[in-house]
């Protein structure tokens, strides 16, 4: 009889420079992903429980940032819900908050923008607006501080909290490798009194491109949908998800899980 030989390759990055590394509790063969750009270094091949299977993982990220809810995925994928939220949890430290992708693209830009320094760009006008949802229920609201580039549309960077000013500090200093020279935004007092270093226009007519993103951002976020059923349970939950759609849709970033 002629065996036959099984090429093994990693399910995440797809590389096929592999090393046994033992067996595991149930017996199953441990290889190791000896490719260094892989985030993962340890699987096997055939996994007893669903959830370990990598294209399920990449799916509930995929269907996290389409807006599906944390019961809905785990009911469409077969697995426990307890089990999507902590696959979700995993990706705590992944999402920027501030948009690192466009600051390299206006630095390779030259001739459309001007180098201010080394770490410093010159966003010439920016948008600054607050977004409110709820926690749990709807006395416990989030609040959503952020700010877009005022010409081309993109976000910049954001940050989580309540409506007091002092998370208006903390988004400007997300926004510190930026030099924005005008900032338009809405009536709320705290960015007259607060930011000083640029010009503050308010009024709704140079605020329509972030009130589009409010729009954009609650039709691939339920969990920001303030009449509806799907909501967070938990602040980190709720930062998490509504991360991952930011980092995703606006920052254009791929999703920390190797795709297939």
């Amino acid at each position: 009889m002629v065996s036959k030989i099984v090429k093994v390759t990693c399910p995440f990055c797809g590389s096929d420079k592999i090393s046994k590394n033992g067996h595991n509790k149930t017996g199953k063969q441990v290889y190791n992903c000896n490719n260094k750009a892989c985030a993962h270094r340890n699987f096997i091949e055939q996994y007893t429980h669903k959830a370990y299977l990598p294209e399920v993982r990449n799916q509930v990220l995929k269907m996290a940032v389409d807006g599906t809810g944390t019961r809905a995925t785990g009911r469409i994928l077969g697995i426990s819900k307890d089990t999507v939220t902590a696959i979700l949890k995993k990706t705590k430290e992944w999402s920027w908050q501030v948009n690192y992708n466009y600051i390299r693209n206006l630095k390779n830009q030259g001739i459309v923008v001007k180098i201010v320094s080394s770490n410093q760009i010159l966003v010439a006008e920016a948008e600054f607006d607050e977004m409110w949802s709820y926690i749990s229920d709807k006395s416990s609201q989030c609040w959503l501080w952020w700010a877009i580039d005022h010409k081309a549309g993109v976000p910049l960077a954001y940050c989580f909290g309540t409506r007091e000013h002092k998370y208006l500090d903390e988004l400007r200093t997300l926004l510190a490798p930026f030099r924005i020279s005008i900032v338009y935004c809405d009536d709320n007092a705290a960015y007259k009194t607060r930011i000083t270093e640029s010009v503050v226009t308010s009024g709704e007519r140079n605020t329509q491109r972030i009130e589009r993103k409010h729009l954009s951002l609650r039709t691939w976020c339920s969990r920001l949908v303030r009449r509806g059923i799907r909501f967070s349970k938990s602040a980190l939950m709720h930062k998490i998800v509504v991360g991952l759609v930011i980092n995703f849709w606006f920052f254009k970033r791929n999703l920390p899980f190797h795709l297939t």
